[in-house]
């Protein structure tokens, strides 16, 4: 059994997971087939769009973590009235992604099936179908219905090829930057590492700021999702498609000097060794930074009465390296996974509520009265979205090339080696050189 280590508990309260559960407390605050009815738990015949196969009345029970806006609501209501023979029975789980993450452990791995669909955190579903935990969703879901939304959450959801969850609401890593400082200065955003480190160097105290670059880089979850944007913006990665380790790579060696000298560099404030995602964003709504890579959640608290820069925000990729092709984001967000060991006559439902959240409707709806980045490609594009959030459109050139973190059963473990070796990195404890060959051991002894 694979348990998230403790070292991400505030990232996954967070992001991605502070774009994971972050998104959710914030977002949460202001994530085609045939009708045939399953005919055993692994779902041998299917159940498809078009809804149950008999009018016997049902009740599934969903669980997801703290809904603040009452969204979950709203899509629930919305579903029983389309399908008058399902009804849901809504369990809010913990708010913190850990606790609600072992709740579930416990009951899956005991059998339990009390719970028939559930909320994932983007890390869960390779750990989850690892252990057989989850219903395989390949048949249920078409090439078609998967090419419809965004390519990275469902490589997320997909291990050895099967499908264990679908994704539900998504995030990733943005560049956020004063657009009043830049065009005054005649300045594009950055599109390289070097221009990042040239503008922000030079930008650094213009309009009333003090630090050129603000982001995250605490031994946390979050320090792995910043650097991990850096290796791929490069060319590098850590697994390969083929699951081998490879981030004792060239590529990978560039982007982390380019890390470490960031780190050490004179645009970023002392002591951003121990900043989170809070501690970034607050100093870039008051003014004080250039640059900042932060989740999407910051932009609605940039917009805030309380912001300083209020009007005067945009938001881009991230930068790429000098052997990158394209921009790297790291990937957050929430999945929907059906358990194993659902009841019979419960496959059909559950299947059909699945349908349902991820549906242009589903996803219009959580978009607007949520403010859930939405799974769909077409919703980035939807007009009555746009007019509600018009930031969508420039966070979809972003979402498109999100990446998910190494798909793993045993992820939390390859986390805690980047945290631990980055980090160390950082403070001078070892150089880029011996903390990747320290990855790379230690992480393909894990993977093995």
């Amino acid at each position: 059994m694979v348990r998230l280590n403790a070292q991400s508990k505030v990232w996954k309260h967070r992001g991605i997971q502070t774009a994971a559960v972050f998104m959710m407390s914030t977002a949460l605050l202001a994530g085609c087939g045939s009708s045939s009815t399953s005919t055993n738990a692994t779902g041998s015949s299917g159940a498809g769009s078009s809804g149950t196969s008999s009018t016997k009345p049902v009740t599934i029970t969903f669980a997801s973590g703290k809904d603040a806006t009452g969204t979950v609501q709203l899509e629930i209501k919305k579903f029983e009235e389309e399908n008058p023979n399902i009804k849901v029975n809504y369990i809010e789980e913990p708010q913190s992604s850990d606790e609600y993450h072992n709740q579930l452990v416990t009951k899956l791995s005991a059998g339990d099936n009390s719970i028939d669909v559930y909320a994932m955190d983007i890390i869960w579903p390779p750990e989850f179908g690892a252990a057989k935990w989850n219903l395989p969703l390949n048949q249920y879901f078409s090439k078609a219905d998967l090419s419809a939304m965004l390519p990275g959450p469902v490589q997320g959801d997909t291990y050895k090829g099967t499908l264990y969850a679908v994704p539900w609401f998504t995030d990733a890593g943005v560049l956020y930057y004063r657009k009043d400082i830049l065009d005054k200065a005649g300045i594009q955003p950055p599109k390289t590492f070097d221009e990042l480190m040239k503008d922000a160097e030079k930008l650094k105290g213009q309009g009333g700021t003090q630090y050129g670059f603000v982001f995250q880089a605490k031994q946390y979850e979050g320090l792995v999702c910043d650097y991990l944007e850096y290796l791929w913006g490069n060319g590098g990665d850590v697994l390969n498609k083929d699951g081998k380790v490879v981030i004792d790579s060239p590529n990978n060696l560039e982007a982390t000097k380019f890390f470490v000298n960031l780190v050490k560099s004179d645009v970023v404030p002392k002591g951003i060794d121990t900043f989170m995602e809070e501690d970034a964003r607050r100093l870039f709504t008051e003014g004080k930074a250039v640059f900042m890579r932060n989740w999407p959640y910051a932009w609605s608290i940039s917009q805030g009465p309380e912001s300083k820069v209020k009007g005067e925000v945009g938001m881009a990729p991230m930068p790429v390296g000098p052997h990158g092709t394209e921009p790297a984001a790291t990937l957050g967000g929430w999945n929907l996974g059906v358990n194993a060991n659902i009841k019979k006559d419960h496959v059909a439902a559950a299947i059909k509520f699945l349908k349902f959240m991820t549906s242009p409707e589903a996803q219009k709806l959580s978009a607007i009265k949520g403010s859930r980045l939405p799974i769909l490609k077409e919703t980035y594009k939807d007009a009555d979205v746009l007019k509600v959030d018009p930031q969508f459109a420039q966070l979809y050139p972003v979402f498109i090339h999100a990446k998910p973190r190494p798909v793993s059963p045993v992820y939390p473990q390859i986390s805690d080696s980047i945290q631990i070796n980055v980090h160390k990195a950082m403070l001078g404890e070892e150089t880029p050189e011996q903390a990747l060959k320290t990855m790379q051991d230690q992480i393909s002894k894990l993977v093995k």
